[in-house]
C-alpha cells in the first residue's frame, strides 16, 4: 500500500488546516489566476479544498479531486455545490476532466514512484493547457539546508517532522508524529526530490511546450535556496 493513502487522516488534515493562513491561500490564488483567462479549473489533489473554495469564491468552475475521505468530507461541508471527486491522482486520465488551468499544490507532488509521476504529468497535460506545480522538494530548495527535526503546531494538533535524504534513490523520508490530547498519529511520508531541470524535462515530455521557473507567488526567479518552486508549464 502507498503511504499516501493512509497518510491523511484527520490528525494530519487538521494540522495542515491549521498551518496554512487564509493569506498564503489568497496570494496563491491571485498567482495562478493571472496566468490564463479561462474559468475552468482542475485541482489535483485538493486536499482539504483551501485553493477550490477561493477559486470558486472568485467565480470559477472547480473540480477537486483527493485521496483522503476526511478531507473531501471537510472540502464537501466547506463548499457542498463545488465537483469534489474522491479518488486517487493516479486515476486522472479515466475521469475526462477538461479545464483550462490545472493545480497541483500544497507540495503534493513527488509522492508517486517516477513512472506515474510522469503518468500524472501526461494527465494533467491532457487535461489542461497550463499547470501550476507547487514544489517544496526541488533539490536546490531542499538539500542546501535541510533540517533535522522539525517541530511546530497548528489547529490544535502538535507536529514533529524527522528528516531523512535516501542518496541513493534521490528521496526525503520524513517520519511524522502528530499528537492530540491522547490520539498520537505516526506516519512516514516519502517524496521524491528532483532538480529544476529534471522537472522540467519530464513537463516538456508530459505534453507541455514551455516550462516557466518561479521561487514565490510574487513572481521572483527560482534559484538555489528558493524555499518552494512554483513551475508554470504551458502546452
Amino acid at each position: 500500500m502507498k503511504w499516501y493513502t493512509s497518510f491523511f487522516t484527520d490528525l494530519a488534515n487538521t494540522f495542515w488546516r491549521g498551518a496554512v493562513q487564509p493569506a498564503q491561500t489568497s496570494a496563491e490564488i491571485d498567482f495562478v489566476t493571472s496566468l490564463t483567462p479561462g474559468r475552468r479549473v482542475l485541482d489535483a489533489p485538493c486536499g482539504s479544498g483551501r485553493h477550490s473554495i477561493e477559486l470558486a469564491r472568485r467565480g470559477y468552475s472547480v473540480t477537486g479531486l483527493d485521496i483522503s475521505p476526511e478531507a473531501i468530507a471537510h472540502a464537501r461541508a466547506a463548499a457542498p455545490s463545488l465537483d469534489w471527486r474522491l479518488g486517487d491522482v493516479t486515476s486522472l486520465g479515466s475521469l475526462g476532466v477538461e479545464a483550462d488551468l490545472a493545480l497541483c499544490m500544497g507540495n503534493s507532488f513527488g509522492y508517486l514512484d517516477h513512472a506515474e509521476s510522469q503518468r500524472f504529468l501526461s494527465d494533467l497535460a491532457a487535461a489542461a493547457p497550463v499547470l501550476v506545480l507547487d514544489y517544496g522538494c526541488a533539490a536546490e530548495s531542499l538539500l542546501p539546508s535541510l533540517p533535522g527535526e522539525i517541530r511546530m503546531s497548528a489547529g490544535g494538533v502538535d507536529m514533529v517532522a524527522a528528516n531523512r535524504f535516501d542518496v541513493a534513490s534521490g528521496r526525503l523520508l520524513i517520519d511524522f508524529t502528530f499528537t492530540c490530547g491522547e490520539r498520537v498519529q505516526r506516519s512516514t511520508c516519502v517524496q521524491h526530490v528532483y532538480t529544476a531541470g529534471e522537472l522540467s524535462r519530464m513537463l516538456v515530455e508530459a505534453g507541455f511546450a514551455s516550462v516557466a521557473l518561479y521561487g514565490d507567488t510574487d513572481g521572483s526567479p527560482f534559484g538555489v535556496g528558493s524555499h518552494r518552486l512554483l513551475a508554470v508549464a504551458r502546452r
